[in-house]
């Protein structure tokens, strides 16, 4: 790391008109703003090029069938679906608690 002494903002837009029970309201007409740290990195082409390539293939760049995806929300409604497949079947829950402790007893650790 070369620099990690600068800051930038961020913005949020005003939300004007978004009183549920009168448009004529305008409320948070303020734009608010946060600030981050930015950094300054030396990386060599390579490497960038492989984290850009990791970026597409994990936010809406790949080509499914002809159109782009999200591979986050993918995952995401993946993740959702089994959990609701494991709620509403007490056999799929059973499965899953058996296939947790087989995979802890191997070593993995899930990460949250």
């Amino acid at each position: 790391m070369l620099n990690d002494s600068k800051r930038r903002a961020r913005y949020h837009p005003a939300k004007f008109f978004t009183d549920p029970s009168r448009a004529d309201i305008i409320r948070h007409d303020v734009v608010e703003y946060e600030t981050e740290q930015v950094y300054t990195v030396e990386i060599p082409e390579g490497r960038l090029r492989t984290l850009v390539e990791m970026e597409r293939k994990f936010f809406n760049y790949i080509n499914h069938r002809g159109k782009p995806i999200d591979m986050f929300q993918m995952l995401m409604d993946k993740e959702r679906e089994e959990a609701h497949h494991r709620h509403t079947n007490s056999a799929v829950q059973k499965a899953y608690e058996q296939y947790s402790i087989m995979l802890n007893l191997a070593g993995y650790q899930r990460k949250i």
